[in-house]
């Protein structure tokens, strides 16, 4: 039986914390973000646990961290507020609830339309642990989409998925088994890449769907703003390319099988599951369904952007493989933004927005650069000098070190690493 809430922000709550020195310009105004919450509970009622079950309506949060104004949905508790993720979106745990922030700069430019799928898609989050088929779905590891196989072929699929969405019937059937076909080819050109992006599309593209499915007025509607997002381009897909596959693949699914969200497992592919609703297969000639999405223009594309990334990815090849660096286990929760991020193929990638990690060892805050190594399991700052104690500190970046955790030389010169103190 779907368990259906109901909520309403009743009531606004505005906080200009003590000690700032807040900007006009930025400062989270009420009234607005009243507008906002407005929007985004209409949508989330009309919604009425119609996709997922469960009511998307919750708590949510503006801030805008320049200032250290924000404002709440509801009235604020009594206790004290938690840390909030500053600059990235987030759920956060506050006197019992499970809210969700939104930065105030990630919906005071974007227009309507995206601002709304942009808070759905939000407060999707906040459901998402209510949800059986999220257990288990942590990030995955896409470095290969970096690289220039991994990016053709990712959007030779979109454009497959475009032709798709926007046909029907035999030509639809065409486009959906090319599609699959690109698919099937990456996957079996990097290992694991089928296990990482199913949990990419599980954790980040089911939001992105919710946020157009659950804004949309109309079937139609949702599948101009899932075409909308599959045109590609010059940007990492790496942490990003579930954003466009995911309402996809939904809408695509929405039409063909419409019970597909209620067969949802854990273990779930997008791709096996449109499939399946079309009882079809993948093509079988590669050449001939590269050259209908004009595949030899978009190699020559990635081709010259690759060399143009070649000297950006030396340099930072240098700081953060070559170079001296502290090295530490990536296992925790945090924030992190890929607006810019750069792979290195064989590596990981360098994210170089606000980034902060909460761990078992202790704390990393980074503002200028972050390696994650490609399989997930550390990260990687660089080092200009010794380091020794429980404060660390390099340049943009600063880690704590909780008790039984040190930091003490690595074996390359010049290099740290913080493990357990045996």
């Amino acid at each position: 039986m779907a368990i259906r809430t109901r909520c309403r922000p009743d009531a606004l709550s505005l906080l200009v914390l003590l000690g700032t020195a807040p900007a006009a310009h930025a400062q989270v105004d009420p009234q607005v973000a009243q507008r906002y919450f407005d929007e985004a509970t209409t949508i989330c009622e009309r919604d009425a646990g119609r996709l997922w079950g469960v009511s998307l309506c919750g708590p949510m949060i503006i801030g805008d961290p320049s200032t250290g104004t924000r404002a709440t949905s509801q009235p604020e508790p009594a206790e004290p507020p938690p840390r909030f993720p500053g600059f990235a979106d987030g759920p956060v745990a506050w006197a019992g609830l499970r809210w969700f922030y939104f930065p105030l700069p990630l919906l005071a430019h974007a227009d309507d339309d995206v601002r709304q799928q942009t808070m759905v898609h939000g407060l999707f989050h906040r459901i998402q642990p209510e949800l059986a088929f999220s257990q288990g779905n942590e990030d995955g590891f896409n470095e290969h989409l970096d690289t220039i196989e991994g990016r053709i072929s990712i959007q030779l699929e979109w454009r497959a998925l475009r032709r798709a969405i926007d046909s029907t019937g035999a030509d639809r059937a065409e486009a959906i088994a090319d599609a699959l076909a690109f698919r099937r080819e990456r996957r079996r050109l990097f290992p694991g890449a089928a296990d990482n992006e199913r949990r990419d599309e599980i954790r980040e593209g089911l939001a992105s769907y919710t946020g157009i499915a659950a804004w949309a007025d109309s079937p139609a509607d949702a599948r101009r703003a899932a075409a909308a997002g599959l045109s590609g381009g010059d940007w990492s897909f790496v942490g990003n390319f579930e954003a466009a596959s995911g309402p996809a693949y939904g809408v695509l699914l929405d039409d063909l099988m419409p019970a597909w969200r209620q067969q949802l497992r854990g273990t779930s592919d997008l791709g096996d599951l449109l499939a399946a609703a079309t009882n079809g297969q993948p093509t079988t000639g590669m050449a001939a369904a590269t050259a209908r999405y004009d595949g030899a223009t978009l190699r020559a594309t990635e081709e010259a952007r690759d060399r143009a990334q070649q000297a950006r990815r030396a340099e930072l090849r240098q700081r953060f493989v070559d170079g001296p660096v502290l090295t530490m286990p990536a296992a925790g929760s945090g924030t992190s933004d890929t607006t810019g991020s750069v792979g290195i193929p064989g590596v990981g990638t360098v994210l170089f927005r606000t980034f902060t990690l909460s761990a078992p060892w202790g704390r990393l805050t980074a503002h200028d650069g972050v390696l994650r190594a490609a399989d997930g399991t550390t990260l990687s700052v660089p080092v200009t000098e010794p380091l020794a104690g429980t404060t660390l500190k390099g340049r943009d970046w600063s880690a704590t070190l909780n008790p039984g955790w040190i930091v003490r030389p690595a074996p390359r010169p010049g290099s740290f690493v913080i493990a357990r103190d045996n």
